[in-house]
């Protein structure tokens, strides 16, 4: 696995890339989703699920950064929304699917009719309320329908380099979304070191452990430089050491503060550009490259 060596160069790949990803958007749609439906077909791809312990802690904006950062370096990816109500990554990648993962409830769409082709290495199950109207189509889904949708949904992971799925800060989100025969990694979104956030993401990595003792969890922290990121993770390590001897956390990493970014976005810049040359986007394809080299790859060569 080839790393970038220096900030200029990154820079120029990670704009190269998008302009790329938008050319080629075509081509993937003509032969995306050929082999979906086979039987295990998620087995053994290398699967962060990106989580928080509390709402507005910015999980969706890092889900999306390190999924269009490993994107932009070839690999094929696949982000899935895994929020039911308002799903965020279909208005922030600027797409409208057909269907989202709500749409399997019911059996009224078929397992490729949710990949929404972003681009030539990056697909989109989208999130939100369903798009195909039913019966259902306001009512939440259960934990069982929950898990049985995002079981489908891990079969579309075939012949894809990485999956990304925003769990948001709801539990039962992320616990639904966990399958043991994968490669998983838990990003944990860390917010600051304000008691509040501190707690909450103590408490997301203990029901994790007690679920799932040997899920590694990497803390994330958002909007701060690395010293300030250091710091805040070591509260939470502290209290993992004391609490959750066993637990395999370990420090994530910091997505910086990117005002520029969130000004372009307010401003209706498309993700790809905003994201191109932004040092938030920087930090998550960092994050990528040493994710991907922590888990066993299920393509040879990578």
């Amino acid at each position: 696995m080839n790393t970038l060596t220096d900030a200029g160069s990154r820079t120029t790949r990670v704009t190269s890339q998008s302009d790329v990803m938008r050319r080629n958007a075509n081509a993937y749609a003509s032969v995306g989703g050929a082999h979906a439906e086979r039987a295990g077909a998620g087995a053994g791809v290398p699967t962060l699920l990106c989580a928080s312990g509390r709402g507005g802690s910015g999980t969706s904006l890092v889900a999306a950064l390190i999924a269009v950062a490993a994107a932009g370096d070839g690999r094929r990816v696949l982000l899935v929304d895994g929020d039911d109500l308002v799903g965020p990554h279909s208005m922030l990648l600027g797409v409208k699917p057909w269907a989202g993962w709500q749409d399997l409830r019911g059996g009224r769409v078929q397992i490729r009719d949710v990949a929404t082709p972003i681009s030539s290495s990056l697909t989109l199950v989208a999130g939100g309320a369903p798009r195909r109207a039913a019966d259902d189509a306001n009512s939440t889904p259960n934990p069982t329908e929950r898990r049985a949708c995002m079981r489908r949904v891990s079969t579309l992971g075939e012949g894809h380099d990485l999956v990304v799925v925003d769990c948001g800060s709801r539990l039962e989100t992320l616990l639904a979304s966990v399958a043991p025969q994968m490669h998983e990694r838990v990003v944990a979104v860390l917010s600051g070191r304000d008691p509040i956030a501190l707690a909450a993401t103590f408490a997301l990595c203990k029901a994790i452990n007690h679920r799932y003792s040997e899920l590694n969890i990497d803390v994330v922290v958002n909007r701060h430089d690395t010293e300030e990121a250091r710091l805040c993770f070591e509260h939470v390590e502290n209290g993992a050491r004391q609490f959750l001897p066993n637990c395999p956390i370990s420090f994530g990493g910091a997505v910086p503060l990117d005002s520029t970014l969130d000004a372009v976005l307010r401003g209706g810049m498309p993700f790809l550009d905003a994201a191109a040359g932004s040092p938030a986007a920087h930090a998550a394809h960092e994050f990528a490259l040493r994710a991907l080299t922590a888990m066993p790859s299920s393509r040879p060569g990578l």
